[in-house]
């Protein structure tokens, strides 16, 4: 396990179980990247390691390596881009020729003609050449317009010998390419954080009560078809520092790909948010070593602390300020599905905190309407409702009952989770409660 594993159990999850590549054209690619700020989404290249440090107008980057500390294979990068030079209106070939000639001097960038060819229902100037300079690398860059004076360039860059093979990926992740409406997506984004807001100003103690299912809550986790884990959740009402909340317990153990992971999470909420805490221990066991991970966190007032531990490592995190009105606290993460209006579609944003980064994630959680799923061989009547943990990712599916107990759950990497007895837990883990036992249940 690298290092640079500071991170959430989210991430872990993702970490640990790394996702089934889907293909295009024969190329693997990863799921699907959104920058809903920027306006645009695509599937990059698997296998790759992704960065959103941004430097000259790049926005994103994936690279390639053979190993975690082996030199860059090869690089997918996103830019934004503002050229004056072309006008609304303007022939985009002609626009494609000069910027050739310009690249070539500014950049030592030297490509054939370009070519205008369509891109996500877009028109885009087409590049494919090579760098100058005692390494030369061959580049194929393409300038997406958006309208006006913007563009987004999507760009591959890697050794000449590998060009063909280079030019194949970069065909596949642009087939994948989705230009998002900035203006609609805003107003979507602020009608959300609205909503989101008005749900949370509104929670009482007594409607907080109202959203815990207090029984023994059992799940399996399942990945293409096979059951790989399970899960256990409590929520009880509970009160820290005088005020009144709920408190969520939950234990997960998976086993996957020769990797065996436990996590347990403790975490309270105050019913105005104005207290949290919350602890999540992990550990994961693969070929004979143990990496640990705990996540320590509470807030008071607007002030959240943070503090993680990755085997003898630790981290703590900068004191962060909560978003008054959009702050979701952990414990209250699982129980969205209960506190929200599951008769009328409609999404609701919040701020979620990301004790990695020691910020702050979009939420995002949609109900999308009545459906019918299969559930236990049989038909039955559900709510789909959708729950994006960050603005760049992919949300999860899930179908509920009309009380927002939940059904099934299915996320953008393949894993499934859905409800179960612990009868059922038990036929497949025997140990299940003995395990619970050892992991502080």
């Amino acid at each position: 396990m690298k290092k640079s594993v500071i991170l959430s159990v989210a991430a872990m999850l993702c970490l640990t179980a790394p996702a089934p590549a889907a293909e295009t054209d024969g190329i693997k690619l990863d799921s699907r990247y959104i920058d809903p700020v920027r306006g645009f989404s695509l599937r990059p290249p698997a296998g790759t390691t992704f960065s959103r440090v941004t430097s000259a107008n790049r926005l994103a980057s994936w690279t390639m390596r053979k190993s975690p500390k082996a030199p860059i294979l090869w690089r997918l990068s996103i830019y934004a881009r503002a050229d004056e030079t072309f006008k609304p209106g303007g022939d985009l070939l002609k626009f494609g020729r000069a910027l050739v000639g310009r690249l070539a001097r500014t950049e030592g960038f030297k490509a054939p003609s370009p070519r205008v060819i369509d891109i996500a229902g877009a028109k885009a100037v087409n590049l494919r050449g090579l760098t100058t300079g005692k390494v030369k690398f061959w580049q194929r860059r393409v300038w997406v317009h958006l309208g006006g004076s913007k563009f987004l360039e999507v760009r591959m860059s890697g050794p000449n010998s590998d060009r063909q093979k280079l030019d194949e990926i970069a065909s596949a992740v642009l087939k994948t390419l989705k230009i998002i409406d900035q203006k609609e997506a805003k107003a979507r984004r602020k009608a959300a954080l609205d909503r989101g807001a008005r749900l949370l100003k509104d929670l009482s103690a007594n409607k907080l009560k109202g959203a815990l299912d207090t029984r023994d809550q059992w799940y399996l986790y399942r990945r293409d078809d096979k059951v790989i884990g399970f899960m256990r959740q409590k929520e009880v009402t509970d009160t820290s520092s005088g005020k009144p909340g709920c408190r969520i317990k939950s234990w997960i153990v998976m086993t996957f790909d020769a990797k065996t992971l436990k996590l347990h999470r403790n975490m309270f909420a105050a019913a105005d948010r104005s207290v949290e805490t919350w602890k999540e221990t992990a550990g994961v066991k693969s070929s004979g070593q143990d990496v640990s991970m705990i996540e320590k966190g509470s807030k008071s007032g607007p002030r959240i602390n943070c503090e993680i531990t990755v085997g003898a490592r630790k981290v703590t995190q900068k004191p962060a300020a909560a978003p008054t009105d959009n702050y979701l606290p952990r414990a209250m993460d699982w129980l969205l599905r209960r506190m929200v209006d599951l008769k009328e579609p409609a999404a609701y944003a919040f701020a979620t905190y990301n004790g990695r980064k020691g910020s702050f994630n979009l939420r995002t959680f949609t109900v999308i309407g009545p459906d019918e799923i299969e559930a236990g061989g049989r038909k039955v009547s559900a709510v789909h409702v959708t729950d994006q943990l960050t603005a760049e990712t992919q949300a999860a599916n899930m179908w509920v009952d009309m009380g927002g107990n939940l059904l099934i759950m299915k996320t953008a990497d393949g894993l499934v989770m859905e409800t179960a007895s612990e009868k059922a837990v038990e036929r497949r883990f025997p140990k299940a409660k003995e395990t619970i036992k050892t992991m502080g249940g």
